[in-house]
């Protein structure tokens, strides 16, 4: 393959955006949720905003949540990128030793 490297950036923002709609899609009220009752910064802008200062708005765990999302899927499109390299190399090395298991047995029978 001539552009091997452009060929598996396509592979991996590809496999990127379907990952990250699908965490969203399935899992984002479930980490909406997560964010606005566990998260300490969440709960650090409500301190301030009930304090009077005005710093963070209130689309802060929107924010958290699509860098949540933009984060796992990047996480998730590597690994599936890494596995899919990894089987097709596993393929490769079993068909070239079957090839070569083969092509033994075929010279030393004609012989």
């Amino acid at each position: 393959m001539q552009y091997k490297s452009a060929r598996d950036l396509m592979v991996w923002f590809t496999l990127f955006f379907v990952w990250s709609a699908f965490v969203l899609w399935y899992h984002g009220v479930a980490l909406l949720q997560l964010i606005m009752h566990d998260s300490n910064l969440y709960a650090f802008s409500q301190a301030l905003r009930q304090a009077g200062n005005d710093m963070l708005s209130d689309a802060l765990p929107v924010i958290l949540l699509v860098m949540l999302v933009l984060a796992v899927g990047a996480f998730l499109s590597s690994v599936t990128v890494s596995m899919i390299k990894a089987v097709a190399f596993l393929f490769r090395t079993t068909g070239s030793l079957i090839q070569a298991q083969f092509s033994q047995h075929n010279t030393s029978s004609l012989h």
